[in-house]
């Protein structure tokens, strides 16, 4: 039975049989060919007229409400100036002044005229006799004065004075009789009038500009809200003043907005295929009515041969042709084909389980606890590190761990690991990342230690920091531990466990360094890590008042995770610093390595900013000093460090990178956007967010500022925060290499020491890989909103060059 089954012909599908048939036909597949192409551009030429059109139509009807808008809130400026102008002009106080010839009277009347009218930049009160307009080289404002003395009424006019523009406005001062004493010019920046039109449009929806035409003066914009992206054409609409004009040019934006109605389209569509495919089926039934072809029959047997060795069967397809005359030749696979392996190949022992590569990362390792980082993995892990530790001449290593529910059980496995080399262990207990730090610059027996830590990262993660001789182990280094945890390492006599209490010596430490606070009111939020506790002592005893939040240790970060640089975790720290009426939030992270601020009216002061004012107070003291940022931090650092006289050098991110070449450069200070703060001035030159906090408490106090006072000095600049692409750890580096080697930034200055950061005149973006999560980081700055856009959109492009799902 099964044989005759192998044996009879196989019917062939219709489908298969009629496409075969219309190969033979050349002149109809290219008939079909040039009906669908026809109707493919039939389809493309409706979208053009019936969506592209309408779209453009559309978004000219926005942009000239839009320009409408800003016509009327321009009038209304006006308006409203020349109102309160005029009003003024009238006041008996100033006509007094000029009638007595009051001139010391006059010089303080023009000076209360910026006290009556918001934003006044120059007020004058003129008697016929005064030139001093000639003088100050206005000579707008001495023509317009000239014509109120005539009796004329001129209207305001812009004007390019010390090296802005101004709005020129004259009035007469005249006795109750109506008699012109002199005239009253007042003038106000055009920026006060952008101002009021930016607080009220959305500046990205296209390019606004007031054009000033004068007679035998070319048109000339004295304000321009810009938005390089003009997709539509220009709007012109007259103001109340006739040769003031406003002109809108609409953007990309407006153009995306408009959305036509896509039901007609649709409908038209549907009605072309319907129509295509009846022609479609016309032509293939004639093709297949009219013309027989001959009968191609060809027969091959299945059959299955092994190879040279006869252990592995090797399958040949089978050619099976039916007896009809529409049949063609078709390849049917085998439904017997079979793969044989050898136990060797299936199954590889070698001993000890294998550790996944995604937890040796850049700069420590990191990964799901109780998945990916186990008890064994931790025990292998320490087996490696004491051996290291040993071969540097080292006999002990200092071990801490952090608050979280896996970290008992890896820290006691890494402890056995440790012991089982004859290697002897000192255990810190339950400390922040800075204090074990600490500890390899207190303890005489070594300065080699490991923190077992995810230090920001969620509830499900650990990991393990490593220091060696005041070096972060990173790079290439942690990639070579997982070979040779992959090796035995023969076990000796256990060495000895010990145990030390070293908080209080760390926050004397500090203690006997800061200036005391003068009583500041400081919100702690630790974030259920475990350094909020520690914190809390450390601030009291520099003489803050602290208000803990979250500072109670909870491995399973009820209250918002540990991630300090994400803006949504420091909420409940804003809201009660605004609550308290607090001078000043401190936020620490799980491991209290990192830190962010957030100043008394609730701006959250990010780190980069943060090592500006360190960056100002160290170089005053240490002038040619290196201050190492990381490449996601503001390039205003650049201007800082070097105009107070230091060398700004920028490096990849990552802690382990920041610590090891600050200790390279002898930087006093270095830092990271992501919150980690190195002192060499000082301090150790570890990452440490409580002894950041202390210092920048000091400074505080020693400056008698509150934060917001000392960053208002500071350039300002439109920036993102961190932004984050989730992406598979095996794919991220892949994505920023093919951005590497394929992006389009040529008018940029291109970085790739960390990702790819690419700066321009007005703008910088970057995007790399994320080392401890998997996610691709990204972060915008510029010196407009607009640019900001543009650069952003600039990197969207290229992101999805690669891959469309790629966005943000």
């Amino acid at each position: 039975m099964t044989d005759n089954k192998k044996n009879s012909p196989k019917k062939n599908n219709p489908v298969q049989v009629a496409l075969g048939k219309l190969q033979q036909h050349p002149v109809t597949l290219g008939v079909l060919v040039l009906i669908i192409c026809c109707f493919v551009l039939l389809a493309f030429t409706l979208r053009h007229y019936m969506i592209d059109n309408a779209r453009l139509v559309l978004a000219n009807t926005n942009a000239e409400s839009y320009a409408q808008q800003q016509l009327t809130l321009t009038n209304t400026y006006i308006q409203t100036q020349q109102q309160q102008l005029q009003n003024m002009a009238e006041k008996d106080l100033l006509i007094d002044a000029l009638t007595a010839g009051d001139t010391e009277g006059i010089h303080r009347l023009e000076g209360l005229m910026k006290e009556w009218v918001e934003n006044l930049s120059h007020g004058y009160l003129l008697s016929p006799q005064d030139n001093r307009l000639d003088k100050a080289h206005n000579f707008v404002g001495q023509a317009m004065s000239q014509k109120v003395l005539e009796g004329k009424q001129p209207d305001p006019v812009a004007a390019y004075i010390d090296s802005t523009w101004q709005l020129i406005f004259a009035y007469p001062l005249k006795t109750k009789e109506g008699v012109i004493l002199g005239t009253m010019v007042a003038m106000l920046p055009a920026d006060t009038l952008a101002d009021s039109l930016l607080a009220k449009v959305n500046s990205s929806l296209g390019t606004t500009k007031l054009i000033q035409t004068l007679p035998d003066i070319p048109n000339t914009p004295v304000i321009t809200l810009n938005n390089k992206m003009e997709a539509l054409d220009g709007i012109t609409l007259i103001t109340k003043m006739p040769h003031w004009q406003i002109r809108f040019t609409g953007s990309a934006i407006l153009l995306d907005q408009a959305q036509p109605p896509y039901l007609g389209f649709f409908i038209a569509v549907g009605i072309l295929v319907i129509i295509m495919l009846l022609l479609v089926y016309v032509v293939i039934r004639y093709t297949l009515l009219h013309h027989k072809d001959k009968p191609k029959k060809r027969r091959s047997k299945n059959f299955v041969q092994n190879d040279a060795q006869g252990n592995t069967p090797v399958v040949k397809p089978t050619y099976t042709v039916d007896d009809s005359s529409d049949s063609f030749l078709q390849v049917i696979p085998s439904t017997a084909s079979v793969t044989k392996t050898t136990e060797a190949e299936d199954t590889k022992t070698t001993g000890k389980p294998a550790f996944p590569d995604v937890v040796f990362r850049d700069y420590d390792i990191r990964g799901l606890a109780n998945t990916q980082l186990t008890p064994e993995f931790a025990a292998q892990l320490g087996k490696v590190l004491a051996k290291k530790a040993l071969s540097l001449g080292e006999h002990s290593l200092i071990v801490g761990c952090d608050g979280r529910k896996s970290s008992p059980a890896l820290t006691s496995a890494l402890e056995q690991g440790i012991l089982s080399t004859g290697c002897n262990v000192i255990y810190l207990g339950q400390v922040p990342t800075p204090l074990l730090n600490f500890a390899t610059h207190q303890i005489q027996e070594t300065d080699c230690g490991i923190m077992v830590t995810a230090s920001h990262n969620p509830a499900e993660y650990n990991g393990f920091k490593m220091f060696f001789k005041h070096h972060a182990l990173c790079g290439d280094e942690i990639q070579a531990l997982k070979a040779e945890m992959e090796c035995d390492i023969p076990t000796k006599t256990d060495g000895q466990r010990d145990m030390r209490l070293l908080s209080a010596d760390y926050v004397n430490d500090i203690v006997s360094d800061i200036v005391p606070a003068q009583n500041l009111k400081v919100v702690l939020d630790g974030s259920n890590g475990v350094a909020g506790e520690l914190g809390v002592t450390l601030l009291e005893a520099i003489g803050c008042k602290v208000m803990p939040l979250h500072c109670d240790i909870d491995g399973d970060f009820p209250n918002h995770p540990p991630d300090t640089s994400v803006p949504a975790n420091l909420e409940d720290l804003i809201l009660c610093v605004k609550e308290h009426n607090a001078d000043l939030g401190i936020a620490l992270d799980g491991d209290g390595d990192r830190v962010v601020a957030v100043s008394a009216s609730g701006k959250i002061i990010w780190p980069d900013e943060l090592l500006m004012i360190f960056a100002r107070d160290v170089i005053s003291r240490q002038p040619g000093a290196d201050v190492v940022f990381d490449i996601k931090s503001t390039r205003r650092l650049n201007n800082l460090i070097s105009s107070y006289g230091g060398r700004p050098i920028m490096w990849k991110t990552g802690h382990s990178h920041m610590y090891n070449k600050i200790l390279e450069c002898d930087a006093p200070l270095g830092g990271e956007y992501s919150g980690h703060i190195f002192f060499r001035d000082r301090w150790h030159g570890f990452d440490d967010g409580l002894y950041a906090a202390a210092r920048l408490i000091e400074i505080m106090s020693i400056r008698e500022q509150g934060l917001d006072e000392i960053v208002s000095s500071f350039e300002t600049t439109h920036a993102t925060t961190e932004i984050k692409i989730d992406v598979a750890d095996e794919e991220k580096f892949s994505i920023v290499d093919s951005l590497v080697s394929n992006h389009a930034f040529q008018d940029g200055k291109v970085s790739t020491i960390d990702g790819l950061r690419v700066d321009f005149p007005k703008a910088w973006g970057l995007i790399r890989a994320s080392n401890t999560s998997p996610a691709l980081t990204l972060r915008f700055e510029a010196e407009s909103e607009e640019a900001l856009e543009k650069i952003q959109s600039l990197f969207r492009q290229q992101l999805r060059s690669i891959d469309t799902n790629l966005t943000f």
